[in-house]
């Protein structure tokens, strides 16, 4: 049988579809009909193939009355409501002033074997019968993978949620792009939350994120940022290039790339992310010149009468634990009186970690708090993308 399986996202709902053999979406979502569906759980993996017997669309709150039901025998009455009931105490409904359409799922073939989908993007793929019914225990799309097993895809836009034709990518060095191909690369993961972001109204997520990343307490600030004001002009930049200052005795070096900017008229913020690396101790001309040091002497000078912020954006401290001591370190030398980063460094006001998973929290309550359909979709698709990043790494 060369039949097409729709894929969907589900790992937060994975086990209460098993358990009740039911699947609820908002209803506007528009997928192209297939004879069967499965759910990718965290990290891909798949283990049943269904088909869609029936379907019910409620309205908010989803509580089903007598008449909502009646067509369906008192089994799957009992499988709607439990299902119900069991996703309001979880998961919830990410859009809870939609309606929302219920498949009525039933099994069609078990998967024992469980293959993973690779790469396990958000929203939804399809896949031919036999892929499921291989016994491949990993089923790729778009890519390979290496000799390493880290999946690369073969266009490094594939690796991308959106805006995958924005001049920036095209303006890139091959080495860049190439990076961009692999599931871990550091420069999609971040490409993929801060344009995500952009397409948000920042009403959702600004005061959430000056939180996170600049007034979170895990070191002294010497000045915090007013979360709830945002400002008319604020702009986000990937990867811009910024010239050093050469204060002082400082040794000669190229320009440094942000991998984040943002900045208002009040302020400059520098984000250094990290994903499954270290920060560089050294530069070509400096081996003693860490990229933490770097980013402060350039984005000081860059900022010159604005207040400066500096942040690391990491996993987990042990993957990046030389970039956590040495913002301790900085941070401390910068809020104690007599050191020597004092007057040096007079207008950074905070050095700051702060971590991937805070914007899975960031895109879930944009997800359930913007109006607008589009901003939904892509607070969504970042959300589920994100959620599955996260929990993979931290697994491995």
């Amino acid at each position: 049988m060369n039949q097409n399986v729709l894929t969907l996202p589900a790992s937060g709902t994975s086990k209460i579809i098993y358990e009740h053999k039911i699947h609820a979406f908002p209803s506007h979502y528009l997928y192209k009909e297939t004879p069967y569906v499965a759910f990718r759980e965290r990290g891909g993996f798949v283990e049943t193939i269904y088909t869609v017997r029936d379907r019910l669309v409620l309205m908010p709150p989803y509580n089903p009355t007598s008449a909502d039901l009646t067509r369906f025998d008192l089994q799957t009455q009992e499988r709607i409501l439990t299902y119900i009931q069991d996703r309001k105490k979880g998961f919830g409904f990410e859009k809870p002033g939609q309606a929302y359409m219920f498949w009525i799922l039933e099994l069609e073939t078990p998967l024992p074997h469980r293959p993973k989908v690779t790469p396990n993007t958000p929203g939804r793929q399809y896949f031919s019968y036999e892929d499921f019914n291989s016994r491949n225990q990993v089923i790729t799309k778009n890519g390979s993978l290496s000799k390493t097993g880290v999946f690369e895809y073969d266009n490094f836009r594939d690796n991308l949620l959106l805006d995958k034709y924005n001049p920036i990518l095209s303006s890139m060095r091959s080495m860049k792009t190439k990076h961009l191909r692999s599931e871990n690369s550091e420069d999609a993961l971040t490409w993929n939350v801060f344009q995500s972001l952009q397409q948000i109204n920042p009403n959702h997520w600004y005061t959430e994120l000056i939180s996170k990343g600049i007034n979170q307490t895990t070191f002294n600030l010497k000045k915090q940022v007013l979360p709830n004001q945002i400002p008319h002009n604020l702009t986000i930049k990937l990867w811009e290039s910024i010239r050093p200052s050469l204060r002082g005795n400082q040794k000669a070096e190229g320009a440094t790339e942000v991998d984040v900017m943002m900045e208002s008229d009040a302020f400059v913020w520098f984000i250094e992310a990290k994903f499954k690396s270290d920060i560089s101790t050294g530069t070509t001309h400096d081996q003693e010149r860490n990229q933490i040091l770097r980013n402060l002497d350039v984005g000081s000078y860059y900022a010159k009468g604005k207040d400066f912020y500096f942040s690391l954006l990491i996993l987990d401290d042990a993957i990046s634990s030389k970039g956590v001591s040495a913002v301790e370190r900085y941070s401390r030398e910068l809020t104690e009186k007599g050191q020597p980063f004092e007057n040096r460094f007079s207008n950074v006001q905070g050095l700051t970690v702060f971590y991937w998973s805070d914007f899975v929290e960031i895109f879930k309550n944009c997800m359930q708090e913007v109006e607008d359909d589009f901003e939904q979709l892509i607070a969504a698709r970042a959300f589920h993308w994100m959620t599955e990043k996260v929990d993979q790494l931290v697994k491995k």
